[in-house]
């Protein structure tokens, strides 16, 4: 799960078209216009054949949840496009009932979170195995006050494997001894440290919610407020599509007249409210630039695995996710040296490539579709940007001043910079890598604070 291209949790296929994932991951930002859920990733920094970036229609956190004590920490994500059935993967299984495996049991945890407390990121995806614990014995290693019902905890009370920062909303997954599925029984919530001794990691308990689960995935389409992703979607529509189209979801405001008010002044508060709407959400564009950035490298990406996948003798330019940190929430992962793994063939069906389903081609290039939405949403505001000529579509710098003593934890550097985009002269302040590695990872920043000094 991707806030602005970078990842922040990690989450869960549970339906074609939902992903379960921790609450606690949107404390900053609940606009789904800077979400993106990536499917068929195995190593960050290194795009694969099968990964996609899924656009998210709306998030959903759990309305109980509490961001003090982290109770009902847990999110469903709609994504825009339902994911297709594949015979490789399939979405996790969710509990049947309110019963659990008991204390002991083996369960398996995953992502790509830190390798150690306040340590890099994993570059692939990491496993670990660790046992369920008792109320009891939790509650005994971190104090009574702070597990509620509706959590539970699993590692070793010996320390070493254990989820950490960046691994929130990931899978607890535990075997079913009858069918051999794996069933999600947990979602990565919160832990006092990584792996310590005394301290295992603690999980929102899937089966306290399995109601709420179910009553918001099969709700119908109409009964909830149309989210900013939709609403902004109506400017990709046919001209003569788009009235039908909003009529359609802006009689979810009619349902909150009186009876009095008369059905016509029913109609036109509704559609005044529903325009009110519309004008909130496209204020909020300008703030995701580093979004619209990252889905033209999106875009840029799929491009070069279309080109490589259809044997093309185009040239194909490598781009990474933009240098920019985000606040990392509370999380887990696994320890160096202590039981990491990439996915093992015991676990296939808990890999993050089978928790999000890749999304089928449609028409020349995967995701297009999609990414368009993203892309039309900002495109009035830099619309100068779409209409540079093809021979002016670089960005050229003149001069680049390094503070050499402002290296950064990802070897990134502030740097006052001079350049031409588009064959517009700007100049900005941003963080720049000197590495070859490094530099590259830091030009969609680059490129999004370009267009943001230059924007009209």
């Amino acid at each position: 799960v991707r806030l602005h291209g970078e990842l922040m949790c990690g989450g869960v296929l549970v339906g074609r078209s939902w992903v379960l994932t921790a609450a606690h991951c949107f404390a900053g930002n609940r606009n789904e216009l800077a979400w993106t859920v990536v499917v068929g990733d195995h190593e960050l920094g290194k795009p694969g054949a099968g990964e996609r970036a899924v656009p998210v229609r709306r998030i959903l956190p759990h309305p109980k949840f509490n961001p003090k004590t982290f109770h009902g920490d847990l999110a469903l994500l709609e994504l825009a496009v339902p994911l297709a059935p594949s015979p490789a993967v399939s979405p996790v299984c969710l509990p049947s009932g309110p019963t659990e495996p008991s204390p002991g049991t083996p369960c398996y945890i995953a992502g790509w979170g830190s390798l150690y407390e306040e340590g890099p990121v994993a570059d692939v995806v990491m496993e670990a195995q660790v046992p369920l614990l008792s109320q009891e014995t939790c509650r005994g290693a971190l104090g009574k006050d702070l597990l509620t019902s509706a959590m539970f905890c699993a590692g070793y009370l010996s320390g070493g494997i254990d989820s950490c920062q960046g691994d929130s909303g990931g899978p607890l997954a535990c075997q079913d001894p009858a069918s051999h599925h794996f069933v999600l029984y947990g979602i990565t919530s919160w832990g006092d440290g990584c792996g310590e001794r005394g301290k295992p990691g603690v999980y929102t308990r899937v089966t306290a919610f399995t109601d709420w689960l179910s009553l918001q995935m099969d709700s119908a389409p109409g009964s909830r407020e149309p989210s900013c992703f939709d609403l902004l979607a109506l400017a990709q529509l046919p001209p003569e599509q788009q009235n039908p189209e909003r009529a359609r979801l802006c009689t979810f405001y009619a349902g909150s007249c009186r009876a009095p008010q008369g059905r016509t002044t029913c109609a036109r508060l509704a559609e005044e409210t529903c325009r009110a709407r519309i004008r909130r959400c496209g204020s909020s564009v300008p703030t995701e630039l580093h979004s619209y950035a990252q889905t033209l490298v999106d875009l840029l990406r799929q491009a070069g695995d279309f080109i490589r996948n259809h044997g093309t003798a185009l040239g194909y330019i490598p781009f990474h996710r933009d240098p920019y940190s985000h606040s990392v929430p509370r999380a887990r992962v696994l320890l160096p040296g202590l039981g990491h793994s990439t996915v093992s063939p015991q676990f296939t069906l808990m890999s993050p490539s089978m928790f999000l389903l890749p999304i089928p081609v449609v028409a020349a290039c995967p995701g297009l579709n999609e990414s368009a939405v993203r892309v039309g949403a900002v495109r009035e505001l830099y619309a100068w940007v779409l209409r540079v000529p093809e021979a002016d579509l670089a960005m050229t710098f003149q001069e680049i001043l390094v503070d050499l003593g402002s290296k950064n934890t990802k070897g990134l550097y502030r740097a006052q910079v001079r350049a031409t985009v588009g064959g517009r002269p700007t100049a900005f302040t941003g963080l720049v890598g000197l590495e070859s590695d490094s530099l590259a990872r830091s030009m969609p920043g680059l490129v999004a604070l370009a267009l943001e000094a230059l924007k009209t």
